[in-house]
């Protein structure tokens, strides 16, 4: 929970806040477990999006938990508690994947049954991450299946010109890295859940360095490079879900994705009508039938 903002959700469980430390940066790490009576199905690492905290997604990891999913969570660095005031924004395209190998390893690292599930989930930015993570991740072959959230491959055109400096971007990046700036999304394009959208627009500030916008933009673009695309780790089972309303993240750019997946048979992208940006804290009504489709695809693979 960011400051005194109340969650607009009350939680069956409750989740386990560590501190860890890696490479120069005390890491947030929030994990909710499978309650005992209920049984385990495997273990799931989530990579958030912009800006985003580990409270906004309390009702989504929540559930998992209550269907025998484990869910691990870190503040990325440059994000929440792991890098608040001046630290805000301060990451770049090496500690990203980095911090994530880090992670993925030590989870991996601490398997009693060797046999346990791990999958990747992501939203947005985080979706875009690990995308390119099923392309070239190192530990990819113990991942059982990949979702990705509204990834951020292409800007949908209503929220390109919040990223005016998007050309000047390489070359500020070399200059100044640092330097922040607001990222004005729309709140109304988040979600259309009033109780979530209230939350994000009280609790969360978005606000990143022209490094990380350069470094998450120029990401999504290599996930339109069919010589890229093409090295999608092929045993890894991946799902996309993606609000044909979304007008921050174009789902067209999700759609020129999986067409270029070819060779890659398990593989889908679900389509959720009038569905905005933030999926997993949609409405009631669509949140349901999205959960649906995220546990219909952990549970069969």
């Amino acid at each position: 929970m960011t400051g005194k903002v109340e969650i607009p959700y009350t939680s069956k469980g409750e989740p386990t806040v560590e501190f860890i430390d890696h490479n120069n940066a005390k890491f947030k790490t929030v994990t909710w477990k499978v309650p005992k009576d209920i049984p385990y199905k495997g273990k799931i690492i989530y990579v958030h999006g912009f800006a985003e905290q580990s409270s906004v997604y309390t009702e989504f990891f929540d559930n998992l938990s209550q269907n025998g999913y484990e869910v691990f969570f870190f503040d990325q660095r440059g994000a929440g508690e792991t890098s608040p005031g001046s630290l805000v924004g301060q990451t770049n395209e090496f500690h990203v994947f980095d911090d994530l190998e880090f992670f993925i390893k030590r989870l991996l690292d601490l398997r009693v049954n060797k046999d346990e599930k791990f999958y990747l989930m992501g939203h947005s930015m985080g979706g875009g991450i690990i995308l390119n993570y099923g392309i070239r991740g190192k530990y990819v072959e113990n991942i059982r299946g990949i979702i990705a959230c509204g990834p951020l491959i292409q800007l949908h055109p209503d929220t390109q010109p919040n990223f005016i400096l998007r050309a000047a971007m390489p070359y500020a990046n070399k200059i100044v890295p640092g330097f922040k700036i607001d990222s004005k999304l729309n709140y109304d394009y988040i979600t259309s859940n009033e109780r979530w959208k209230d939350y994000i627009k009280r609790s969360d500030k978005l606000i990143g360095s022209i490094r990380q916008f350069h470094d998450m933009f120029a990401r999504g673009e290599e996930l339109l490079k069919p010589e890229y695309v093409a090295k999608f780790d092929k045993n890894v089972p991946l799902l996309i879900v993606h609000g044909d309303d979304d007008h921050i993240n174009d789902v067209r750019a999700s759609r020129k994705f999986i067409a270029l997946l070819k060779d890659q048979e398990n593989k889908k992208l679900v389509e959720i009508k009038e569905g905005r940006h933030s999926l997993f804290i949609e409405n009631d009504e669509l949140f349901k039938d999205i959960f649906k489709i995220v546990l219909e695809f952990l549970d069969t693979n």
